[in-house]
């Protein structure tokens, strides 16, 4: 019996079927971009200012978070939290901070860390590439996807081992192929087995055993905040669901920085401490979550520009502006491996924080001072504003050509976390960030290939892509 005839996509008309491009509201980029260029004269309240730019910002985040996973949107959220609200907040309360204080006038960090927020912001937004998930998915054969998960799962778990008993570049490489557990995880969510949620969340397991052998719950939330999303875009939801569901992501956040103090202080105590318990009893009407003690440590742990305002405090005024020198070694770390290069730079951030802060941290803490300081470093405020402006746009037009390749290779939207989740970071380095997108993204593109190769996940029969030379006229079909 005769089906109908099958409708033939070119690789562009599936482009445009897969993918959601509209910027955010011309309106909201040119209130942010205002708002950015109001705080280099300092001429209005910051507060103000800030409280608009957040507001637009989780505005296009929530539009896109039913869509697919909204990894522009995300990086912009994390980053107007951290390196404005954060820090005026810290600036309007009289809590005490410590060596977490924010050391230069208000209107002198605004000055520079508004406009090149902003702009930064606005290069993204306007850009908004996302994944529309479910079109995509609809034309996936997802027979395979159990094996592809229990595979990836397996190549995780060995190379964390291996991880540990190797040193130099191949320490990395196993680092990062330890995470395909996490890519692991998206196919086990979108396969059909009965069991798909709870063996998503047995791939997040270890990472979740080690946050809470060690008390550090930054990777755990992004990891399950980049996941969440894969999982949330299934299906469209009311506004009013969203905002629920950012209300709760955000309890949850305030919740672990309230306790997170207390529960290492524990575990150094000899202690087994339950995170639950402790939540409970911190969050409770009059418990210590409340106390003036751990909403100046949540505002801290928000608060990035504390070590942004310590670069603007000490250059150039104790160390010369960079000129460039990081981008310069940053770029080349990414390429070459360190076999080749034995002292380039290492991750962790140290060596940038100690030299461009004058502040001293342990060998042992891994502490940057973000992209928004780094550009200021090397070259002052008009300068570090303009890189913001081009690491916007690199970040942004990576994204996008990753998204091109999704159109001819569907399934590897699955991948696209393992490139980018460093550059979602608010307090990640150049060099942190140009090593993830570069390896990452040859193992990425590799590990897809190979599972490809042995595992097919091909496209369901209404829907054929031919070169998109052979079509003319290609539109977005209905």
């Amino acid at each position: 019996m005769s089906t109908g005839p099958r409708k033939v996509f070119s690789r562009n008309q599936f482009l445009r079927l897969i993918t959601e491009r509209r910027s955010a509201s011309a309106y909201g980029l040119a209130v942010i971009a205002v708002c950015g260029l109001l705080g280099i004269s300092q001429v209005l309240p910051n507060g103000p200012l800030i409280t608009a730019v957040a507001l637009i910002v989780v505005y296009e985040f929530q539009k896109r978070l039913d869509q697919g996973v909204p990894m522009l949107q995300l990086t912009a959220l994390i980053a107007v939290l951290q390196w404005l609200v954060g820090p005026i907040l810290n600036y309007s309360s009289d809590y005490e901070y410590g060596r977490y204080q924010m050391y230069v006038e208000e209107g002198l960090y605004f000055q520079y860390a508004m406009p090149a927020t902003c702009l930064y912001v606005v290069v993204m937004l306007a850009v908004g590439s996302s994944v529309l998930q479910k079109d995509l998915l609809r034309f996936v054969d997802r027979r395979n996807f159990v094996t592809i998960a229990v595979t990836l799962n397996v190549i995780a778990l060995v190379a964390a081992v291996a991880a540990n008993r190797v040193g130099g570049s191949l320490q990395f490489l196993f680092h990062l192929l330890s995470q395909l557990r996490y890519v692991g995880a998206i196919y086990f969510l979108f396969s059909q087995h009965h069991l798909r949620l709870l063996l998503a969340a047995a791939s997040l397991a270890p990472l979740l055993i080690g946050s809470l052998s060690n008390g550090m719950f930054h990777d755990l939330l992004l990891w399950v905040a980049i996941i969440f999303c894969y999982w949330f875009a299934q299906r469209k939801w009311e506004f009013k669901t969203k905002l629920l569901v950012l209300s709760l992501a955000g309890f949850a956040l305030f919740s672990i920085q309230a306790v997170k103090l207390e529960y290492r202080e524990q575990m150094r105590r000899g202690t087994d401490p339950s995170l639950v318990a402790l939540m409970v009893e911190y969050l409770t009407p009059g418990g210590k979550a409340w106390e003036s003690d751990s909403l100046s440590l949540v505002i801290t742990r928000l608060n990035q520009g504390w070590i942004i305002s310590a670069v603007l405090d000490n250059v150039p005024e104790e160390e010369p502006f960079a000129d460039g020198e990081t981008l310069k070694n940053a770029f080349v770390a990414s390429l070459v491996p360190r076999f080749l290069m034995p002292d380039k730079i290492t991750a962790g951030g140290r060596e940038n924080f100690r030299r461009f802060t004058g502040l001293q941290i342990a060998n042992s803490t891994s502490m940057g001072i973000s992209p928004l300081g780094e550009s200021y470093a090397n070259f002052g405020e008009l300068g570090g504003v303009i890189l913001m402006i081009l690491y916007g746009l690199v970040y942004s037009g990576c994204f996008y050509l990753a998204v091109r390749f999704v159109s001819g290779h569907p399934t590897f939207f699955f991948w696209l976390p393992l490139i980018f989740y460093q550059a979602v970071k608010a307090e990640t380095e150049f060099g942190v960030v140009l090593n993830q997108l570069s390896k990452g993204g040859v193992v990425a593109v590799a590990g897809y290939y190979f599972i490809q190769m042995n595992f097919p996940a091909r496209l369901r029969k209404p829907v054929m892509l031919l070169q998109s030379r052979r079509v003319s006229g290609a539109g977005r079909p209905a």
